[in-house]
């Protein structure tokens, strides 16, 4: 069993996650210059000959891990099985027909806080951060990816790259990934890894976010839990 990161990133230069997870005993593949994370993943997933019993690691390059090297593996080992689709630190246990996981944090949004897990910090360093609180950890349709660990077998399983009906090359891989997880069966968790984001999210609410948002809807819909659609401009800003 090999363990692998695969980190997408524009120039190939020492980040803190890259230094964690190597002194973690990962090892961290950055995926440099590619025009879509599709592409990426779906690229690495090739030529690093995954195979069914290798764990991966699939995450930002904008992220710290803010725990001890020792107690992170354990929550990962602790956590994945035979079964599991996609592991992360926040997501949805159900997902509403706004096809956002993140959709109900804040009192003014129909979608109950129930329905969200995990917890996200975020801030430039740990001194300055402040901890976004999703909720409890446990199974979830779908989680952010911002942070994912599966397997060999899951991802051999799933179809990695764009969908014709996407527009976007950044957004809604993870949406699109676990859903297939979700439709083998396989189980997709939230699990206590803590996090610091050094970005907000600012990606969401582009165009092309728009874009691919509904051709999710369009794909999976029909599965969402039944509330109404708003218009994008009500939607909550992406933690």
């Amino acid at each position: 069993m090999r363990q692998l990161a695969f980190i997408p990133t524009r120039e190939d230069k020492d980040r803190p996650i890259k230094t964690f997870l190597e002194s973690a005993g990962w090892e961290v593949h950055y995926l440099v210059g590619y025009s879509s994370i599709f592409e990426a993943y779906n690229t690495a997933l090739k030529e690093h000959d995954v195979m069914a019993k290798d764990r991966i690691i699939m995450c930002h390059d904008d992220i710290e891990v803010m725990m001890q090297p020792d107690m992170f593996n354990s929550v990962i080992d602790e956590s994945i099985e035979k079964n599991t689709g996609f592991l992360g630190v926040a997501g949805a246990k159900r997902l509403n027909k706004t096809g956002c996981w993140w959709h109900g944090l804040g009192r003014e949004y129909p979608h109950p806080e129930s329905f969200l897990r995990g917890c996200v910090w975020h801030g430039t360093k740990p001194t300055n951060s402040h901890p976004t609180y999703y909720g409890g950890y446990g199974d979830v349709e779908v989680v952010d990816g911002l942070f994912m660990v599966s397997t060999g077998a899951t991802l051999n399983s799933i179809k990695t790259k764009k969908p014709k009906e996407f527009e976007s090359n950044w957004d809604y891989y993870d949406m699109y990934y676990c859903y297939q997880a979700k439709e083998l069966r396989k189980t997709n968790k939230v699990i206590p890894i803590m996090i610091l984001h050094h970005s907000p999210g600012e990606g969401a609410m582009t165009e092309e976010w728009d874009a691919s948002r509904k051709a999710f809807i369009n794909m999976y819909g029909k599965k969402f839990t039944d509330i109404v659609l708003p218009h994008q401009s009500q939607l909550p800003a992406q933690a």
